[in-house]
């Protein structure tokens, strides 16, 4: 499967660009061995690409366009997502957009009627859902 893609109408998606990062990998050589080793571990594990299908809570309409640069060195990529749609992605990204959520404001009035400050939880709206991991 190709990381980039065109739809019908002529849109791209998946990986639209890649630019090079002028930030030089450092190979962690400022780290300590142990926390060296946990550093390349998840690198390598961010890196890993993987099949997730691209799913948007508000609508088919929606898209959502995303640059994407994770460690040092790495090359800073532009990514197109269609609602519905499968792409081969790195897990890192996956990982960043399903862990993002819309904080939500309550809208309840005080007795004088001041809006409270209370938080509610945060609403998803880019989802990845697995294919292959």
């Amino acid at each position: 499967m190709s990381l980039e893609k065109v739809s019908p109408s002529g849109e791209k998606h998946g990986l639209i660009n890649t630019v090079a990062n002028s930030v030089h990998d450092n190979d962690f050589k400022h780290m300590k061995p142990e926390t060296k080793a946990k550093a390349e571990k998840l690198k390598k594990e961010d890196n890993r690409i993987v099949k997730a299908r691209y799913i948007n809570h508000r609508g088919n309409n929606e898209r959502l366009t995303k640059p994407y640069c994770r460690w040092a060195g790495d090359p800073i990529q532009t990514w197109n997502f269609i609602p519905g749609e499968t792409y081969e992605v790195p897990k890192g990204l996956v990982d960043e957009v399903n862990a993002a959520r819309l904080a939500q404001r309550s809208e309840l009035l005080d007795a004088k009627g001041i809006p409270t400050k209370k938080d509610g939880p945060g609403v998803q709206i880019h989802e990845f859902v697995p294919i292959s991991f």
